[in-house]
């Protein structure tokens, strides 16, 4: 199945160059993945470890990075938590991350066997690249676009959205609404005049 863009959908509705700078925005947009796309691709996965790296990512929104930190004892099932660490200046930082009850009940299941210190994920950065391009067509990083992306189209709060993805400063996030000037125009609809 072919991806269709933004900037296709925006083409499609014929703006033109005058009504829209179309090169200015086609550089502004981050590849991500709609969820039904996504939901293609898991059918096609046939090795559980990889498909569930790939079903974190996109589920969670964190890096690659820390989701190969992950541990065991890291995920609070009870409370729905999760723990990631990362290491930024020879310093490990963390943050606290709502758990989807989706994900939390597949990590459970998952996770059983394991033991408190093991790693979900027990493999190299690389590694985890390599998985999710052969499987996806694309790279982590481009997970945590769609996480974002879809976090905003269903109408998720982006200071929250700032908080989940670690960004140090709201206009990092703010940044994906670029990728979404059509959802902003549904909501303008709405408003009375």
């Amino acid at each position: 199945m072919e991806k269709i863009t933004e900037l296709e959908v925006l083409q499609e509705r014929k703006l033109t160059k005058t009504s829209i700078n179309v090169n200015s925005l086609k550089k502004d947009i981050a590849k991500y993945y709609t969820k039904e796309e996504l939901d293609e691709k898991f059918l096609e996965i046939k090795n559980y470890k990889h498909k569930l790296l790939i079903k974190f990512l996109w589920m969670s929104g964190v890096r690659v990075t820390e989701a190969i930190n992950l541990r065991k004892k890291d995920i609070d099932f009870e409370n729905y938590l999760l723990r990631v660490r990362w290491l930024k200046s020879r310093k490990w930082n963390e943050r606290i991350l709502p758990l989807h009850p989706q994900l939390r009940d597949i990590l459970e299941f998952y996770v059983a066997p394991l033991n408190q210190e093991d790693l979900l994920f027990p493999f190299s950065r690389q590694r985890a690249w390599k998985i999710t391009t052969e499987a996806i067509g694309g790279s982590p990083h481009q997970l945590r676009h769609s996480f974002a992306v879809h976090w905003l189209r269903s109408g998720g709060d982006i200071v929250i959205l700032s908080k989940i993805l670690g960004h140090s400063k709201i206009q990092i996030t703010m940044e994906y609404l670029k990728i979404v000037p059509i959802d902003q125009g549904k909501e303008l609809i709405k408003i009375r005049f």
